[in-house]
C-alpha cells in the first residue's frame, strides 16, 4: 500500500473449533501476523446489560453463539501455525482468580514459544458476573489488583500479596521470569489510563472510525507522558470500521500500522457461510489490502 510495513491481524470467536484452526492457518498463509479470540463464559438466556460499543444483543451475545475457552483454542492455534502471534481479545480479567490466571498465562507463554499476548478487559455483562457468583460493580478495582498479582507472578520465584480483594502468603508458580505482553482493551477513560499505566499495547472495543481512533490514541499518549511511561514500547492494535484499502490508507497516514480485522467485517455473521467461502473471502480481503508474507 505504499506506506511501509503494515501489520494485519484477524479476530474471531463463535465458530466451530475446527474452523477457527483453519482460519488461523489461512490467515498465516496470507500474511496476517496476529490472531485473536474473544471470551465469554456463559450466555444468559435474558439480559439487560448493554454492550459498550452499542452492539445489539444478537451480535454481542445470543443463543446462537458458541463459547469456547480461548486459551486452549489459542494453544491449538499455536501448534497449527509457525509465526502468528496469538492473543485474547479480550480475557475478562475480573472473572478469574489471579493465581489461576497467572499459571494459565505462563503455561500459554511456554506452549506458544513466547507468541502469546494477554488482551485484558473488565467485562460489560452484569448477568455473566452474577451467574459466576462474582460482584460486577467493583470489577475495575479487582482487575487492577489482579494485574498487580500477575506481574508479581511473572517475575518468577516466590511472592506474596496483601490487597483489598486478594491476600495470600508466599507462593510460587515458576522459579524463573515469564515475559507476557499485556494488551489493554476498552474505550473508557479509565481503560485508556490503565493502558498508559501498565500496558504494552491497546486494542479498541468493537470497531473505530478514524477520528475515534486518533482521539483514543492521543488520550493514551497524554497519559503516558503524564505517568512517565512514554519511553516504553507500545503497540496500537486498531480494529477499524473501514476495512477498505482507502480506509486503511487513511489510518496509516494518521500513524497506525497494526490492524485487526474482525470476522464480521469479512463475511456475514451466522452459520450460512461455508468454510470454503470464508477462506475465499479472507483471501479476497488480503489481496485488496495487499497483505503479503514478505518481511
Amino acid at each position: 500500500m505504499g506506506q511501509g510495513r503494515i501489520n494485519f491481524g484477524f479476530a474471531t470467536y463463535n465458530y466451530p473449533v475446527a474452523e477457527i484452526l483453519e482460519m488461523a492457518r489461512t490467515a498465516e498463509d496470507l500474511g496476517f501476523t496476529t490472531f485473536w479470540i474473544g471470551e465469554h463464559y456463559v450466555v444468559p438466556s435474558q439480559y439487560v446489560s448493554n454492550h459498550p460499543a452499542k452492539l445489539s444483543h444478537q451480535l454481542a451475545l445470543s443463543s446462537e453463539h458458541e463459547l469456547w475457552d480461548p486459551l486452549p483454542v489459542l494453544a491449538a492455534v499455536s501448534v497449527s501455525t509457525k509465526r502468528l502471534k496469538i492473543g485474547t481479545s479480550i480475557t475478562i480479567v475480573p472473572l478469574n482468580n489471579p493465581l489461576i490466571l497467572a499459571r494459565a498465562t505462563m503455561t500459554m507463554h511456554a506452549l506458544t514459544g513466547g507468541r502469546f499476548q494477554l488482551g485484558i478487559g473488565s467485562g460489560w455483562l452484569r448477568e455473566e458476573f452474577e451467574a459466576l457468583g462474582l460482584p460486577f460493580d467493583n470489577r475495575g478495582s479487582r482487575m487492577d489488583e489482579t494485574l498487580e498479582i500477575l506481574k508479581k507472578a511473572w517475575k518468577g520465584g516466590f511472592f506474596e500479596h496483601e490487597g483489598k480483594h486478594f491476600r495470600f502468603p508466599s507462593v510460587m508458580i515458576l522459579p524463573y521470569a515469564t515475559d507476557i505482553p499485556i494488551i489493554c482493551g476498552g474505550n473508557s477513560d479509565r481503560a485508556l489510563k490503565r493502558a498508559a499505566a501498565i500496558g504494552d499495547g491497546w486494542i479498541n472495543s468493537s470497531v473505530f472510525e478514524l477520528d475515534e481512533a486518533a482521539r483514543a490514541r492521543d488520550q493514551i499518549e497524554k497519559w503516558r507522558t503524564k505517568l512517565g511511561t512514554s519511553d516504553r514500547a507500545f503497540t496500537y492494535y486498531l480494529r477499524p470500521a473501514n476495512t477498505t484499502a482507502q480506509g486503511i490508507l487513511a489510518l496509516t497516514r494518521e500513524g497506525f500500522d497494526n490492524f485487526i480485522i474482525q470476522a464480521p467485517n469479512v463475511w456475514p455473521p451466522g452459520n450460512s457461510v461455508s468454510l470454503a467461502q470464508k477462506r475465499a473471502a479472507l483471501k479476497q480481503l488480503a489481496d485488496a489490502l495487499e497483505i503479503t508474507t514478505s518481511p
